[in-house]
């Protein structure tokens, strides 16, 4: 029956914290002044409304829901400007500003036991923040607890705050239901355990026995705060505090105490469990050798990610890495050798011609390699970068091929001279480092104003422009809408004007670097060409292959036509750059100005 009474009570006890300020001195609800508990503070609207509420987090402050509620339009929060925060037994002096106001999700009327609201500060306050239990409420059910607030008291006046002890007597359906302890400008104030810890947010006081509650002999509820916890806790971190936990060792300070990971044991120290490590990793890193402390890498980037004097290792049989100490050596690729740490790779393997050498890592199906390579594993599995000709069986995506029977997803495309592995895409359906065009995932990502081209799936902006032999991706430009750094916004018809390079874009001949807008001109014998720098995850686009120009494995993207004889990268070319050719074709011009009205 109490249950159905507090409903129907619900929509009248709204109001209840439009009290006008009032600086009143009796005691409520067999109170007392409050000079303590600085942390539980006045809220004040500047349309006259009063609530109390509480820090909880340097800069969040915690209240009821229907605290913050707008009364020129029930049902949405009021705005930041409405509220200020004070602080003090009788308030009036230092305050907050407030700069933010979130209401929990849910109901205006208390029925979903949703009355929960937190204020966001403009400015960290000065008082202690009061911590927060998100435990079970059941478990003070029968306990003496604090309640404290700047309600109004039985003689009618309110604005001091006073506190008093209760004992709760149940809860149920997500409220906390205590003896008579609160009063109308309560709402919003601590439920403050045993424990001294915040379990719940004053809501609402009712009837038992039918008609109106009178403030001094109804018995109160509190809307219990372990349910929002997540979102409590999103309103701490996005103000820029700290949501305590129990500290394990991650790298984080869980606790809040300034501390990161105490008690762990730190990287290369004798372990026996992963939690108990620094880097949550505890293992072997030799054969038979002893368990320690290591850190989690990826073996792909054998020299990213580890300390100092150490490297990227990899699990045998396995794509996991882990930070061994040492110092990779200085075997380059395809140097013979005859263990791991002696090649700059972090990798020495016989892929089964025999030969064991110094090669790439790679993971099986995930185009990792470069240029004229396969994959030497299943899909999903670490293997080594090798020529394609030792490799039988189907191919990867991104890898040669001159047929659709060999390749895994039997789809062999002729990318602008490149021929390789790829799958059918819808849309934007394709993996990491590929795009979608006409229907075919294709390498390299989808380029930037300036960026190599073949059709306009290949661009950003869904422009892909030619000039003679000159093509690149493009935008609509005007004196409204300029072109980025390093194009020219040049007429190409009657009132459509787009972004020109200025300088070469990759493809084209140069003699210096200054010449290409890549910044990298790579000499190939007696030729220059403008080039841009690739490699695992960043191929290149149609027409240019990704290739390895040095022992170091720094590559480069260059045409199809020359990659298959290029050995070696420079700066300098003796060529002087091509023809510039004739200004947009006809079916060109008209595919753009089709493309921007389909676009508008």
């Amino acid at each position: 029956m109490k249950s159905i009474l507090r409903m129907a009570l619900c929509a009248s006890l709204i109001g209840c914290v439009a009290e006008p300020v009032d600086f009143a001195s009796s005691p409520i609800v067999d109170g007392t002044i409050e000079s303590g508990y600085p942390e539980v503070v006045f809220l004040y609207n500047r349309l006259g409304a009063a609530c109390s509420a509480t820090i909880v987090a340097p800069r969040v402050v915690l209240t009821a829901k229907h605290c913050i509620e707008n009364p020129s339009r029930r049902g949405t929060a009021g705005p930041a400007a409405d509220f200020r925060v004070y602080v003090g037994t009788r308030p009036g002096g230092a305050g907050y500003v407030v700069a933010e106001v979130r209401p929990a999700p849910g109901r205006w009327d208390l029925r979903d036991a949703s009355d929960v609201a937190v204020l966001i500060l403009a400015s960290p306050a000065a008082e202690a923040p009061r911590e927060i239990s998100f435990d079970s409420p059941a478990a003070i059910v029968g306990q003496t607890f604090t309640a404290v607030g700047y309600g109004q008291t039985p003689s009618g006046g309110s604005g001091t705050k006073y506190s008093t002890m209760k004992r709760v007597r149940q809860t149920d359906g997500g409220f906390i239901y205590v003896d008579p302890a609160v009063c109308q400008g309560d709402s919003g104030g601590p439920i403050i355990g045993a424990d001294g810890r915040i379990w719940g947010v004053a809501s609402f006081i009712y009837s038992e026995t039918g008609g109106s509650p009178r403030c001094g002999t109804a018995p109160g509820a509190y809307n219990v705060v372990n349910r929002w916890r997540a979102f409590i806790e999103q309103a701490i971190e996005d103000s820029g505090g700290c949501v305590p936990s129990p500290e394990i060792c991650n790298g984080i300070d869980d606790n809040c105490d300034g501390v990161i990971d105490e008690g762990c044991t730190e990287t290369w120290e004798p372990c026996t469990s992963h939690d108990e490590c620094v880097g949550q990793l505890c293992r072997a890193v030799d054969d038979g050798g002893p368990r320690i402390c290591t850190l989690a890498c990826d073996p792909l980037r054998p020299t990213i990610g580890c300390p100092g004097g150490s490297y990227c290792a990899s699990t045998p049989g396995s794509c996991d890495g882990f930070c061994r100490p040492g110092e990779p050596g200085d075997l380059p690729l395809e140097a013979e050798c005859t263990d791991d740490v002696e090649c700059r790779s972090a990798r020495c393997v016989d892929p089964g011609d025999g030969r064991r050498r110094c090669l790439a890592p790679c993971v099986g199906d995930a185009a990792n390699c470069l240029a004229g390579e396969v994959c030497a594993a299943v899909p999903g599995a670490c293997g080594s970068c090798v020529p394609a000709a030792i490799v039988a069986g189907r191919r990867g995506l991104g890898e040669p091929c001159a047929a659709n029977e060999e390749c895994a997803g039997e789809l062999c495309i002729d990318d602008g001279g490149a021929r390789y592995c790829s799958r059918a895409c819808n849309g934007e359906a394709c993996p990491d480092g590929f795009h979608c065009r006409g229907g075919e995932c294709i390498r390299g990502p989808r380029e930037g104003v300036g960026g190599a081209c073949i059709g306009n799936e290949d661009c950003e902006t869904g422009v892909c422009a030619t000039a003679g032999e000159r093509v690149w991706c493009t935008a609509f430009c005007s004196d409204a809408e300029p072109c980025p750094p390093g194009l020219t916004c040049t007429e190409v018809g009657e009132g459509t004007s787009i972004c020109t390079p200025d300088l070469g874009v990759v493809g084209e001949t140069c003699d210096t670097n200054e010449e290409c807008t890549s910044g990298v001109c790579v000499a190939l014998g007696a030729r220059g060409v403008c080039s841009r720098l690739c490699g695992s995850g960043d191929l290149c686009g149609g027409g240019f292959d990704c290739v390895r120009v040095d022992d170091a494995g720094n590559a480069v993207c260059l045409p199809v036509a020359t990659a298959e004889s290029s050995t070696s990268g420079g700066c300098s070319a003796s060529l002087e750059p091509g023809g510039a050719g004739a200004w947009l074709g006809v079916a060109w011009l008209a595919a753009l100005i089709w493309t921007r009205r389909r676009r508008a």
